[in-house]
């Protein structure tokens, strides 16, 4: 449970702050965070071999870019939480 003083200090962040704050919390989660050109494609998250790989759009803003990570993470827990209910369906 966060308090107070953290979320004001998230508040107080700009938006290249939280960009890093959220690559951090990618990795933690066991991403891989590229950042590359991608030329118009999409950007979004893949499995390369065994590792989870997000990539960004080394072209957009930063507040694109968060908003490019954030997206691709909400994908990926979506699926997960599918993949869950599909693995143990309810009674």
């Amino acid at each position: 449970m966060r308090n107070q003083a953290s979320d004001s200090k998230i508040a107080d962040e700009n938006v290249v702050q939280r960009l890093r704050r959220r690559t951090q919390q990618a990795r933690d989660l066991g991403f891989h965070v590229r950042t590359e050109l991608l030329d118009g494609q999409e950007p979004s998250w893949c499995m390369i071999g065994k590792r989870k790989t997000i990539f960004i759009d080394l072209a957009q803003t930063a507040a694109e870019q968060l908003r490019q990570l954030e997206e691709s993470m909400s994908e990926y827990q979506q699926r997960l939480r599918k993949s869950r209910e599909s693995m143990n369906p309810a009674a």
